[in-house]
């Protein structure tokens, strides 16, 4: 059986590698839509035309961009959260109450974000529903969803795991 600091190195690893991930992805999408919303201002006011479908493409990539951002911050521990009562209780009672809401995020990113995601991007693809302006099926857009679910619920369950094996919690693992 492996030792806890080598499956604890493994978790970090993990949780490093699916972050670096996310990183160059939001990169890439916000570097995206910094080009598109440069275009969409510089139509508008050099030509006084301004390009319609860039418009649809910034709200999409800003989708893409808060959904996948949502998953990074969950994934580097960067999430809103308050922890009144969590300093407060010992270190047993904190990492029960710790797990008990990772366990609550794993379920919500699973049930509503991943299977109810994907349920949504089936459907509009089977349907056949398309953008207004760029014509693409809207399944596309959605992925955004369940992706982001799947990363959510991937942190979460290192999460539990890492404090299933920790021997203590300091106060930084509120």
């Amino acid at each position: 059986m492996p030792s806890v600091q080598h499956s604890r190195s493994l978790i970090v690893r993990s949780r490093e590698a699916a972050n670096r991930v996310l990183a160059i992805l939001l990169l890439v999408i916000f570097a995206l839509l910094v080009a598109v919303v440069t275009v969409q201002v510089l139509s508008r006011y050099l030509t006084d035309s301004p390009t319609i479908i860039t418009d649809e493409i910034a709200r999409f990539l800003l989708i893409w961009l808060g959904l996948l951002g949502a998953a990074y911050a969950s994934g580097a521990m960067r999430h809103l959260a308050i922890d009144f009562l969590p300093e407060r209780l010992p270190d047993s009672a904190r990492r029960w109450l710790k797990m008990a809401l990772q366990a609550i995020v794993l379920l919500f990113a699973g049930y509503v974000m991943m299977f109810g995601g994907g349920e949504l991007v089936r459907q509009t693809l089977a349907n056949g529903q398309t953008t207004p302006m760029l014509g693409i099926a809207m399944g596309w857009v959605y992925l955004a969803l369940p992706l982001s679910g799947a990363f959510i619920a991937f942190f979460s369950l290192l999460e539990i795991v890492a404090l299933a094996r920790k021997p203590h919690l300091s106060g930084d693992d509120v």
